[in-house]
């Protein structure tokens, strides 16, 4: 369902190879946050397979976290 709900809002079209780095927490300085706590371990994945309701959520999410790392709200 995730992978659904990504690819309806766009989300695979706007995540270039900077954005999935920091989402994995593959960044080069060790003393971010995200390198620490990736955005990846927040995600209930088994959830968010199966759960219709929990991958639109997770997909919204993301999509804020997207644009929030762009600039583009905050």
């Amino acid at each position: 369902m995730i992978f659904y709900y990504l690819w309806k809002l766009g989300f695979l079209s706007k995540a270039d190879g900077e954005k999935v780095r920091f989402f994995l927490g593959w960044v080069g300085d060790p003393l971010l946050l995200s390198r620490r706590r990736p955005l990846v371990s927040s995600i209930d994945w088994v959830r968010a397979v199966f759960s219709p309701r929990y991958a639109r959520s997770v997909a919204t999410w993301l999509e804020y976290r997207v644009e929030l790392y762009d600039g583009l709200q905050g």
